[in-house]
């Protein structure tokens, strides 16, 4: 392998390096916070998962769930009480969990999933031959190849409600890039989202 061939190698790994450092990150857009809302932190969250599948509900709940736990919040994950196939309205929520002391649900559901294509390179530069290169005017010139990346997106959107009047207090909607599972994206999405509502003081 020539000089100008290893050069070529060599930009290629770093480029493919870069695109993969890229994947499995997620990150809150839209973000809303009520901020004539006060609490002095949510005690006990009902958690509701938003899907046409019933296993898809319960990751979503439970890794919620298990989030939550780590800032010692009472949760109660909602396919555990309601039965199957009963959405979460005004009427289920007395019927079910009015006796619970629940003060704040939490609802999330995915809402679709996207590509992104992101060119990476590209353009001319120069092979540096010689003593230290020498002049780089007598360097020969080599075209790098742009490299193209498309990633899957994932959309998923976050929404707590206060108990006492169903008020709105807080929403995001998040964006997971090149996730391997559902579990790897409700995994990153409870996480950043459970500790930006402990950054408002939603949870102490």
């Amino acid at each position: 392998m020539n000089k100008i061939n290893i050069l070529l190698f060599v930009s290629l790994f770093f480029t493919i390096a870069i695109i993969s450092s890229c994947s499995s990150s997620t990150q809150l857009t839209n973000m809303y916070v009520a901020k004539d809302f006060k609490t002095e932190g949510f005690k006990k969250i009902l958690v509701f998962g938003m899907a046409g599948k019933e296993w898809k509900k319960k990751v979503y709940e439970n890794e919620f769930g298990t989030v939550f736990k780590k800032y010692n919040v009472e949760t109660v994950v909602a396919w555990q009480v309601l039965p199957k196939g009963e959405q979460l309205t005004v009427e289920t929520f007395e019927k079910y969990f009015k006796d619970q002391d629940i003060d704040a649900v939490l609802v999330t559901r995915e809402t679709g999933e996207s590509t992104e294509e992101t060119m990476y390179g590209g353009g001319t530069s120069f092979v540096a031959m010689g003593f230290h290169g020498f002049y780089i005017s007598t360097s020969p010139i080599y075209n790098v190849p742009a490299v193209v990346s498309e990633e899957k997106i994932i959309h998923m959107d976050t929404k707590l409600f206060e108990t006492k009047e169903g008020k709105l207090v807080w929403s995001a909607t998040s964006e997971s890039y090149e996730p391997k599972s559902t579990s790897d994206v409700i995994k990153f999405v409870s996480l950043i989202v459970v500790d930006e509502l402990y950054q408002e003081g939603f949870i102490k």
